[in-house]
């Protein structure tokens, strides 16, 4: 019966199973009978080997056990196990320092550490030479003249479009070498009479110039906006600056004046002129004067990033902008229409029953300079202010529902070969100089001061909650009448302080009043004892 039997023997080479031969009677007289009765062969196994289970039907036509080897790892195996355990324990520990980091923040022991912002720069290597180079080509071939006239032509093809014969362009140089071009009468103008009707179709709002559909670019940008799942918002002066990049280069080229769409006064190299007696066109060595100024260290620095904030969004919502706009064509003509445009109210677009005010280039209008006289007294209260401005002023724009025009008038009777001046409105000698490149004397600056206000500037402290500072996307700024007063000056600087002291509860709770009212945003009468702390 031992012999009757084939036993397999599964040897230790991977893959191989040999048969031998019946066993000995010796080996088969090692064999052992169990109490059951079944006779049990003991078979080495190897320490490596493990024994597979049987599968279902198996045991009943063979009881013995088959042994088998565990398969060795290849190389690659290997080094495959080893780079998952680089990776994982990689993601782990940067996981665990980002967990730190956050909770160090919400404790103040770690603060978060910015990259030091610079500007995109650019300015006029030659500034004066250029600006003596525009005066003698536009007086020597009279090239102002017929630019002008080309310009009144455009005006004129509009429907209502209208412009006084008195009226001239003259091109000036002044003693420090400035070349201007400056609006004049040629006669005497009366009181109240029109200079100027400029047709709505022919104001570049920035209304306006969203809807223009014969550009591209500003077509792809607002498809990119309505469609982007982000509420991303375009300031009113994006969308002229890159109607005023598309279409500046098309008057100079347009077969007849009716097919010109843009002030063809604003050549670019007129525009490099204008532009080099504004701050942050400056070189260095101009800057200088500026230093430890906040016209430099705040106002000059937020202009940079304020345009380059617009240009970024641009490029996110069409990157292809990068490559047809660079930064600096989009940062000049940004302050193009920073320093020409006009606030005036203009019909609302989605109710054309109620006007708005709205920021604007008027062509030929915008080219009126500023003027106010020398206060008789100084100002100090808002009445004071209002009164001098619409006294000081020697021309008006507005809007006129009528005609669907913006209508240039003389507030009083202007002598021939006088300039035609409107009053910028009374601002700070920082803010002149910004936007338009001037400075008023030193005296109307005394005499106004009270009528503007100061920058308080305070470094964050080291121990304020992160959640505090991402309010403040600069140091903590507040802004307080240059003059001070009881009425005013010190609610604004309790407000400001009680934010350095407020806890986040103070702050949730009160977007929840706000949004269950939102009347608690809206100035509410307080009483006399208390309306000091009410304010703040």
């Amino acid at each position: 019966r031992c012999h009757s039997r084939v036993w397999p023997r599964l040897l230790p080479w991977p893959n191989t199973l040999r048969m031998s031969g019946p066993p000995t009677s010796t080996q088969c007289s090692t064999m052992t009978e169990s109490p059951e009765g079944v006779r049990r062969r003991p078979v080495p196994v190897h320490y490596d080997w493990h024994v597979a289970p049987a599968q279902e039907g198996e045991g009943e036509e063979d009881d013995d056990g088959v042994v088998f080897e565990d398969e060795q790892p290849t190389k690659l195996q290997e080094y495959i196990g080893i780079f998952c355990d680089y990776v994982f324990w990689i993601l782990l520990a940067y996981c665990a320092a980002n967990l730190l980091l956050w909770i160090g923040e919400q404790f103040g022991l770690v603060q978060p550490h910015f990259e030091e912002w610079m500007p995109v720069r650019w300015w006029h290597n030659n500034p004066h030479g250029v600006q003596k180079e525009l005066f003698q080509n536009a007086t020597s071939g009279a090239v102002t003249v017929a630019q002008f006239e080309g310009l009144k032509k455009w005006i004129t093809s509009g429907p209502g479009g209208w412009v006084s014969p008195k009226l001239t362009v003259m091109d000036y140089l002044s003693e420090r070498g400035r070349y201007e071009r400056r609006l004049e009468v040629k006669e005497s103008v009366e009181e109240d009479e029109v200079l100027v009707r400029l047709p709505l179709s022919h104001v570049l709002s920035s209304d306006f110039c969203k809807q223009d559909l014969t550009d591209s670019t500003i077509r792809q940008v607002v498809d990119a906006q309505t469609k982007s799942s982000e509420a991303i918002d375009v300031s009113p002066w994006t969308w002229i600056a890159l109607y005023m990049i598309a279409h500046a280069g098309k008057g100079a080229v347009a077969a007849s004046p009716e097919s010109w769409r843009f002030d063809s006064l604003l050549r670019s190299e007129y525009i490099d002129a204008a532009l080099s007696y504004i701050p942050i066109f400056w070189d260095d060595e101009n800057l200088h004067w500026l230093n430890g100024t906040d016209l430099l260290n705040i106002h000059v620095l937020d202009m940079h990033a304020a345009i380059e904030t617009e240009y970024h969004k641009l490029t996110y919502l069409v990157p292809a902008i990068q490559d047809s706009i660079p930064v600096i064509e989009f940062k000049k003509w940004a302050m193009v229409v920073m320093s020409r445009g006009e606030t005036v109210d203009l019909p609302d677009r989605e109710n054309k029953t109620r006007n708005i005010p709205q920021l604007a280039i008027m062509p030929l209008i915008d080219l009126v300079d500023h003027h106010l006289p020398m206060p008789v007294k100084p100002l100090f209260t808002d009445d004071d202010l209002l009164k001098y401005q619409e006294t000081g002023s020697r021309t008006n724009i507005s809007y006129n529902a009528d005609s669907a025009a913006v209508i240039l008038k003389a507030t009083v009777k202007l002598d021939p070969n006088s300039a035609v001046t409107v009053g910028y409105g009374v601002r700070s000698n920082a803010d002149y100089l910004l936007y338009h490149g001037f400075t008023m004397p030193h005296e109307w600056s005394d005499l106004t001061i009270c009528t503007q206000y100061g920058m308080i500037e305070l470094p964050l402290p080291e121990s304020m909650p992160t959640w505090k500072s991402q309010f403040l996307a600069h140091p903590y700024r507040f802004a307080v009448p240059a003059c001070p007063n009881h009425k005013s000056t010190p609610h604004v600087i309790i407000g400001a302080a009680r934010f350095l002291v407020a806890t986040d509860q103070d702050v949730i709770g009160f977007e929840e009043k706000l949004i269950k009212d939102p009347s608690l945003l809206e100035a509410t009468p307080a009483f006399r004892g208390d309306k000091f702390l009410h304010h703040s």
